[in-house]
């Protein structure tokens, strides 16, 4: 049977680790507050910072964004969002390592939910040439069934009682 020192010590050691598990923690969490990641797409031309929850925190634009189209900018700010949370999961596991430890197994899981929360971006296609009028030839390609051409639109008429070219609407 265990002496009762030997129970005290193994309690105090139980204590302790426990601490000093629950010091290693609250660095980490005040590491992990302090995430701030930027990235940018387009030359530069839009910027998105996400914060420590991989949350977007800010969006910089350059002056460049003008000779887009909305929908460019959009997608842009998109792609960097994504870029820049993709960052993320690496961040977390830098903090976690070098706070309580990558064997630790609450830590792993942190690791692995940002993994999968915010994963890598899709393969980032090279960056489309500056916006302007582009020259596009297509060519139909030979087993394609020549396409149809189009009917021309019926004939309009004009006796159709459509009160001509005056308004239904009166002036008093």
């Amino acid at each position: 049977m265990a002496d009762l020192s030997d129970i005290e010590r193994m309690v105090d050691d139980w204590e302790r680790d426990a601490v000093e598990r629950s010091q290693r923690f609250q660095a980490m969490q005040h590491e992990v507050e302090q995430i701030s990641i930027t990235e940018s797409v387009a030359n530069g031309a839009v910027s998105v910072t996400v914060g420590n929850n991989g949350i977007p925190t800010g969006v910089r634009m350059t002056d460049a964004v003008r000779s887009m189209s909305p929908d460019e900018i959009a997608a842009n700010v998109l792609k960097a969002m994504r870029k820049a949370q993709s960052k993320y999961p690496q961040v977390i596991q830098e903090i976690v390592a070098g706070t309580v430890g990558e064997s630790d197994s609450a830590a792993q899981h942190i690791v692995r939910t940002a993994a999968e929360n915010f994963p890598e971006p899709p393969a980032e296609d090279p960056e489309p040439p500056a916006p302007g009028r582009q020259l596009r030839i297509e060519t139909e390609a030979d087993d394609e069934p020549p396409r149809q051409p189009r009917r021309p639109a019926p004939p309009r008429r004009d006796d159709d009682d459509d009160f001509g070219d005056q308004s239904f609407l009166r002036r008093d």
